[in-house]
């Protein structure tokens, strides 16, 4: 089917009217604090052909128990009441079809949380959001254990090839640079340090070549890539060394919410 042409329009709130048989149950009360805090940033879709909404039926709801006299509506014109029932319908099952990716959503509230004003408007608060940090920690749990065995998933290292070069394990290029461009500066020596010490996160390890290294080494050697986390072989050492990054996220943002709260 060929796009539809769309009009955008600000129009008289009472102009257009909600459909009578859209069946989703919205949060009026959710869209009204958002309609509070950010205005409206979507129109709604209207039927030109009969003035009832397609798509937006509790923002206009919703802005209409604000008081609102205008809302911004985009128009459509659909052939028969068939065809508007089936928009109407899809619009409600594509929004139950979405999900969230977990981790960015964690990493998403954590970056606002540090704000200012932390995550007013964002409607994740209070109980919603002890829910979302329960649920984020239960999926590090079920993606970390083996429902069988309850124990960590260890990658068995074996020698399938030939031992990769050092210079292909890791890439300091950007690291290098960083380092050539701070030793050339005057800055005190401890500013130095602590700056010469941030180059490090620049450092990209090639993991793939590092668990094909790992077997061709000597015990000692293996020993302090295992301390180093670059390989894991023991799930509580792995853990202790740093390798739940996520769960450490998890806790951030659990005693952020503590202070916000």
């Amino acid at each position: 089917m060929a796009q539809r042409e769309i009009e955008h329009l600000i129009v008289d709130i009472d102009s257009v009217q909600p459909h009578e048989k859209n069946v989703r149950q919205g949060d009026i009360g959710a869209i009204s604090e958002s309609l509070k805090t950010h205005g409206q940033y979507r129109p709604i879709v209207v039927d030109r052909r009969t003035n009832k909404i397609l798509a937006g039926n509790h923002t206009w709801k919703a802005a209409k128990a604000l008081g609102w006299q205008q809302i911004a509506a985009g128009y459509v014109e659909t052939k028969d009441d068939d065809e508007a029932l089936r928009i109407l319908l899809a619009d409600n099952r594509t929004t139950d079809l979405a999900s969230y990716d977990d981790s960015g959503l964690a990493e998403l509230l954590k970056e606002l949380a540090e704000t200012d004003i932390g995550l007013e408007g964002t409607l994740f608060d209070g109980d919603d959001l002890d829910q979302l940090l329960n649920d984020l920690s239960n999926t590090i749990q079920d993606e970390t254990l083996n429902p069988y065995s309850q124990e960590l998933k260890i990658p068995q290292y074996q020698i399938v090839g030939e031992k990769p070069l050092t210079s292909e394990l890791i890439d300091l290029t950007r690291a290098n640079k960083l380092k050539n461009e701070i030793e050339k500066t005057d800055l005190p020596d401890d500013v130095k340090e602590f700056l010469l010490a941030g180059t490090t996160r620049h450092i990209v390890f090639d993991y793939g070549k590092i668990a094909e290294f790992y077997p061709h080494q000597t015990p000692e050697v293996q020993h302090l890539m295992e301390q180093s986390v670059l390989v894991i072989i023991d799930a509580n050492d792995a853990i202790a060394n740093g390798y739940a990054k996520f769960a450490k996220t998890i806790k951030e943002l659990r005693e952020i919410d503590d202070d916000n709260a």
